[in-house]
């Protein structure tokens, strides 16, 4: 008894001490750069990755008296590790995991090209890896494959960036326990032995999990291998839980800031779901297959991907919820249906890189792989997202539930009664979304515009631009409502905050036409049909009429305005245009009274006018803005629709705006 109270004592104490660790790192890490936050200081830092492309120019890992960031940068080269870099770089302070600071310039950088030390050799290799795949597959597959192998999934087109999503099988492009265990499995597999599978696996994960770049998921896997590894040569039995709970200290320790991030949060939480749940689910799936006369193995392969599925799903789903908006509802069946062919394209693909014979075969299960994707992804309502709110609700019963058929032991009654209640809440969405006349819905896309127009089964967007992700929120947004196809796509302009999205949401959501005004700045990679005179059209319930007013002259007032109207609601969106433009649209449509303004050019000073205000006195006015240094929208603007007792809704307090009629 002193024994086993003495053993608690001391790991409490180890519990604690890593704990206390993890608090003095978390604020020690970003100690030697902490002078520079906020200033643009001449420095010389040390570059530790290879040069990818950013939003808006290029930006490469570097260190700093031995801190990790991010510079970005407008110059057109390339760096590699080793380089030391000197410049007047504005650096700030980012407190997450693998980058602490932020450092930009915007003129030319001094280089001093360096010999990358040992520490920068997982970079490199993993860089050639990465070359290795771009030179023997092509296309969308070589992008899979490094995304599978590597877990980088820059290179991922936004339409698979959103079947992965909806399918809830993104983490097959996150190196975690799947890549891991496959790769020591097949050590295992190839040295029959376990002393010769120690010798093999245990430089083999570490190497792994280093070219990867350590990322969170990576390092618990690679942790918890490790003491799966040593437990036996040692005479220990093994303890996932144990060893689960000493990854995440280890974890916490070597980087605090990523207990707040994502990627640890849904590592962990499907992890603890795996340990707790599995083992027992897969048991009894096991003898119900075996009852109802499935072949043996065929039983095995579904209790136990069925079992892990949900397993995972038990503890990580609130946290995909709040991270990304929603869950998968087919992450079950995708998994059953694909996780044997991700295991067959990771080591395929891995021997690949070592015997090209082995590439066409590959490819072939890349090909089979992303087609499967492509028909899950198009499956409506195959997301639980928050923002449903029969679906949230649906959510927060089947937790309820979950607990009962923990408690009791029974399962029959509450997976019925689970299963019932998503058929109910499912058939109340599709009710729901259609049971307006009509709806406007202003994402929250960040300092641009998009707004999605829906009536009577058709779908018109107007705008697609923001942040870089406009284009993918467009499509979420969509998907979540059962849209598979986009009628009409309405560009106001071409300026990057009313456009930039599109590219994303073309590869994701079919759109019939294309309209926008004959402007010299048409980009050639869209297929526009520019206007130069108003058009008119039928939407569902809706009538939408489009006003070019390109002929204005220069500057903002080189825009299109959309009306929408439905049995007196009308609702008008103007771009950005500005003061005179809205003179002369009122002049030239006769236009005397609108329910609903988007405030033009995102509620800058010069739009949404006296004159245009008294002529429509609008309800409400929509103001699709984000951070910005335009102080958009502008307090003459507000103090303007305040005088006139406006309704104002702005998407960056907001969120998503949705108006139904």
């Amino acid at each position: 008894m002193k024994q086993i109270t003495l053993q608690k004592l001391l790991t409490a104490a180890l519990i604690l001490a890593a704990l206390g660790a993890a608090i003095w790192r978390y604020f020690s890490i970003p100690g030697p750069v902490r002078e520079y936050d906020g200033k643009t200081s001449e420095v010389t830092v040390k570059v530790i990755g290879f040069t990818s492309m950013a939003p808006y120019g290029r930006q490469v890992a570097v260190r700093l008296n031995g801190v990790s960031g991010t510079l970005y940068y407008t110059e057109g080269r390339d760096f590699t590790p080793g380089d030391n870099l000197t410049g007047p770089f504005r650096i700030t302070l980012t407190p997450r995991s693998g980058s602490h600071f932020k450092a930009s310039v915007y003129t030319d950088i001094a280089v001093e090209e360096g010999v990358p030390t040992l520490r920068d050799r997982p970079v490199i290799w993993g860089q050639a890896i990465k070359a290795r795949i771009q030179s023997l597959y092509s296309g969308g597959g070589a992008a899979l494959l490094t995304g599978i192998l590597t877990g980088d999934r820059s290179g991922f087109p936004d339409a698979l960036n959103q079947d992965l999503f909806t399918a809830g099988m993104t983490h097959v492009a996150a190196v975690s326990g799947l890549h891991v265990s496959m790769l020591a499995g097949f050590a295992a597999l190839v040295m029959r032995s376990r002393r010769r599978s120690f010798i093999v696996s245990l430089p083999l994960v570490f190497l792994y999990v280093a070219i990867t770049g350590f990322t969170p998921s990576a390092v618990r896997a690679g942790i918890m291998i490790t003491v799966f590894l040593i437990a036996p040569l040692a005479g220990r039995e093994y303890n996932a839980l144990r060893a689960l709970v000493f990854a995440f200290l280890v974890l916490c320790v070597m980087e605090p800031y990523a207990v707040f991030e994502p990627g640890l949060q849904l590592s962990f939480s499907a992890t603890l779901g795996l340990l707790l749940f599995a083992s027992k689910w897969q048991k009894a799936l096991d003898a119900r297959f075996l009852k109802i006369h499935i072949p043996r193995r065929a039983a095995r392969y579904l209790a136990s991907s069925l079992a892990a599925s949900f397993a995972a799903l038990v503890f990580s789903t609130p946290f995909a919820a709040y991270w990304f908006g929603g869950a998968s509802l087919l992450a079950p069946l995708a998994n059953l249906l694909l996780l044997w062919l991700v295991n067959a394209i990771f080591i395929g693909g891995a021997v690949s890189l070592l015997l090209t014979p082995l590439a066409p075969l590959v490819s072939l299960f890349l090909a089979v792989f992303q087609g499967a994707l492509r028909l899950l992804g198009g499956i409506p309502y195959a997301m639980l997202y928050t923002a449903q709110p029969y679906m949230f609700a649906w959510l927060l019963y089947a937790y309820a539930i979950f607990v009962i058929l923990i408690l009791s032991r029974r399962w029959k009654a509450p997976v019925l009664l689970a299963a019932s209640a998503l058929i109910i809440c499912l058939l109340m969405t599709v009710w729901r979304d259609g049971r307006f006349a009509l709806e406007i819905a202003a994402l929250d896309v960040g300092q641009g515009q998009c707004v999605i127009v829906r009536s009577g089964g058709q779908t018109a967007v107007i705008d697609c631009g923001g942040s870089v992700n406009a284009g993918r929120e467009a499509a979420r947004y969509l998907q979540s409502r059962g849209v598979r196809t986009v009628e009409h796509l309405l560009l106001s302009h071409y300026d990057a905050d009313h456009i930039n999205g599109v590219p994303a949401l073309l590869e994701t959501v079919p759109v019939e036409r294309i309209l926008g005004p004959a402007l010299d700045n048409v980009p050639d990679a869209l297929p526009v049909r520019t206007l130069t005179q108003a058009v008119a059209f039928t939407l569902g319930s809706a009538e939408v009429t489009v006003i070019p007013t390109h002929w204005l002259g220069g500057g903002n007032d080189q825009c299109m305005t959309v009306l929408v109207t439905l049995d007196g609601f009308s609702f008008l969106v103007t771009g950005d245009l500005g003061a005179p433009g809205e003179r002369w649209l009122l002049r030239q449509t006769g236009l005397r009274h609108t329910d609903v303004l988007m405030a033009g050019h995102h509620g800058s000073a010069g739009s949404t006018s006296e004159e245009f205000l008294d002529a429509l006195s609008p309800q409400a006015a929509l103001i699709s803005v984000g951070s910005n240094r335009y102080g958009h929208p502008s307090p003459q603007t507000l103090e303007r629709l305040f005088e006139r007792e406006t309704a104002v809704y702005r998407t960056d307090r907001s969120g998503h705006v949705i108006i139904r009629v």
